[in-house]
């Protein structure tokens, strides 16, 4: 089976906006989704967690106060 000249270019093209377009709505659903917070990491840990968790919290309000 031969494809008519020029054609295969122009499925490249058209697979490659196809594509683009599932990235850019799979990043707005993240974006609305909530996927991009960075406070998600601290939602692993368990209730057992407790002293690790708050050893985190404190080095991060470290942090913010080193920052000032």
């Amino acid at each position: 089976m031969k494809l008519p000249e020029g054609i295969v270019a122009y499925l490249w093209t058209a697979t490659g906006l196809v594509s683009l377009v599932v990235i850019v709505i799979g990043i707005y659903w993240a974006y609305k989704n909530g996927q991009f917070d960075e406070n998600i990491k601290y939602v692993v840990f368990q209730e057992e967690d407790d002293e690790r968790r708050h050893h985190i919290e404190e080095m991060k309000a470290q942090e913010s106060k080193d920052r000032k």
